[in-house]
């Protein structure tokens, strides 16, 4: 037997018990994938992520993400709150007031910027490895709507009709017209495997503009949610859970839709409201930089929160 070392943290919160969670492992060195698997299931949170020595000179840390049923090449919850995890644990020397860690990921090298107040981390920031690919798949939107058991009234369409996005992992990026209509989604399993479970961009991204309706005030809202530009829901059909609280490789492919559709260049800013409906409210800042109607940045960032750590003993 020999033990393993882990830190659980919520991420896109500064509250605890909110945002999404996330395990940390240490020491996890030599042991096969299948170990790995087996104690991402044994955590049994969205996803789990374990730290080596970096591969390359020039990275921080080697990361390797699992969820319960797989590994990911690339997922935006676990690298910020890995990188916030690594500062504040001191397995990385804090430095200054703003430091950039390098995580050697599956889908390439992913930068992250630390921000700190008195040495200590309170929000990081990743830019993408891979810009924005965009295919559309499904045109019909009534066999969209029916997978959310809404209507295809509730979708925009037109320029900003349903559309598979990926920054390293794909969803498929749906515009509604309310967010009270993203409040009435609901996953409808059936409709789901006929028309979305086999395509490049089977996961469903759901959200609204909540500025407009003046659903961003809502008091009834928890306050390090509220004043969002954004209410989203994500669905990640045959995963752990059926939705996910906090989902940054998504948010990263819905900062790359609305830029693409944004008539302007220079840096381009939303705030994102997820989890609500889950009891699980996240707050994630995500942007994307345009030059000459051309994308070549996207990040999404947010804040992190301790809440554990321990030791696991395995073979």
């Amino acid at each position: 037997m020999r033990t393993i070392r882990f830190i659980t943290c919520d991420v896109f919160t500064t509250e605890r018990f909110t945002g999404n969670q996330l395990a940390v492992v240490f020491g996890a060195e030599g042991l096969p994938t299948a170990t790995l698997q087996a104690i991402t299931r044994e955590f049994n949170f969205a996803e789990t992520t374990f730290v080596f020595a970096p591969e390359n000179p020039s990275h921080t840390r080697r990361v390797r993400i699992f969820t319960p049923e797989l590994e990911l090449p690339f997922a935006g919850h676990p690298t910020i709150g890995t990188a916030h995890v690594l500062v504040a644990s001191g397995e990385v020397p804090a430095v200054g007031n703003e430091m950039t860690l390098v995580l050697g990921e599956n889908v390439g090298p992913v930068p992250v910027r630390v921000t700190l107040e008195n040495g200590v981390p309170v929000h990081a920031q990743l830019t993408t490895a891979q810009l924005p690919e965009e295919r559309v798949e499904v045109t019909d939107l009534d066999a969209l709507a029916n997978v959310l058991s809404l209507s295809a009234s509730d979708l925009v369409g037109g320029a900003h009709a349903p559309t598979g996005v990926s920054c390293g992992v794909a969803f498929q990026v749906i515009a509604l017209n309310s967010v009270e209509a993203v409040k009435r989604a609901r996953l409808n399993t059936d409709a789901w495997d006929a028309v979305l479970k086999d395509t490049w961009a089977s996961w469903p991204m759901v959200f609204a503009m909540s500025r407009e309706s003046g659903a961003d005030r809502d008091e009834l809202m928890p306050a390090h949610v509220r004043g969002c530009d954004i209410r989203a829901r994500v669905f990640v059909p045959g995963s752990t859970v059926p939705e996910d609280p906090a989902t940054g490789s998504a948010n990263a492919c819905l900062a790359g839709y609305l830029a693409k559709r944004t008539p302007r260049d220079g840096l381009l800013k939303w705030e994102v409201a997820q989890g609500v409906e889950m009891g699980r409210p996240s707050r994630l800042h995500i942007e994307a930089h345009k030059s000459g109607s051309v994308i070549d940045a996207v990040r999404v960032g947010g804040a992190t929160v301790l809440v554990s750590e321990g030791t696991m003993a395995v073979r």
